[in-house]
């Protein structure tokens, strides 16, 4: 499995989403057909974030409702079904669905924080996800700590670059609600910052972290800094 997403996340990386989306859903058909539904609910998962970044609804939906079934007739470790959880309700933000979303954050908040550890990556990924549904309905101060939470718990992981990411948020939040705040610019600063530390390692995790902090970077005014995050991730991408 880790191979297959390795390979389609290339894919998409090179823009050639036609042959991902082949790729992930003959994969789906195949398990499917096999009887293999742990590995079907795995592709599913993948194309729920796949779909989202194509802006996809329609097919985002059906494949939401085979998960829905998956997850509640399949025995899974905690953390699995609260890392699928999320990536579901971060699709419902995208597609407009804010409350929605929240409540499944909500489930997915109780699986994955009984079961990681404090520090881990993925309850950090669930706040600053969950962040954008709390900004969508204008909820400022929730969203606001919802990515200070992320900051606080990734303290524990040396340079981990979900930090920045957590920093573009908070940019991104408070231009949302005052674009002439000028903490704006701090944060952006404090982004780069974190990317450029000598000690980040450069792998596939720092490629995809930096080409999303990009998009941040040039909506809110700073695109030199969003095109060198961008050339970062191509020569990561081209030496893997």
């Amino acid at each position: 499995m880790e191979e297959l997403t390795k390979t389609a996340d290339a894919l998409m990386a090179a823009h050639r989403w036609d042959e991902a989306e082949e790729l992930l859903t003959s994969r789906m058909a195949g398990a499917a057909a096999a009887g293999n539904t742990v590995r079907e609910l795995s592709l599913c998962s993948e194309l729920l974030g796949f779909y989202r970044m194509r802006g996809d609804p329609e097919r985002f939906f059906a494949v939401r409702e085979r998960t829905d079934f998956l997850l509640e007739n399949l025995s899974m470790p905690r953390e699995t079904r609260g890392t699928i959880l999320v990536n579901e309700a971060t699709g419902l933000v995208a597609f407009g669905r804010p409350r929605e979303a929240l409540e499944v954050y909500g489930r997915a908040e109780v699986l994955l924080r009984s079961s990681l550890p404090r520090g881990d990556f993925r309850v950090a990924a669930l706040y600053n996800n969950m962040s954008s549904a709390w900004a969508a309905l204008k909820q400022w101060e929730r969203a606001e700590n919802c990515l200070l939470q992320a900051m606080d718990i990734l303290r524990v992981t040396p340079f981990h670059p979900d930090v920045a990411t957590s920093w573009v948020n908070l940019a991104q939040l408070y231009a949302a609600s005052d674009p002439e705040d000028g903490r704006v610019g701090t944060c952006l600063d404090r982004a780069m910052d974190w990317l450029d530390q000598p000690e980040m390692r450069w792998d596939d995790y720092y490629a995809h972290t930096a080409e999303k902090c990009a998009g941040g970077f040039e909506a809110l005014g700073r695109p030199k800094e969003a095109a060198e995050l961008r050339e970062r991730a191509e020569w990561i991408h081209e030496g893997t």
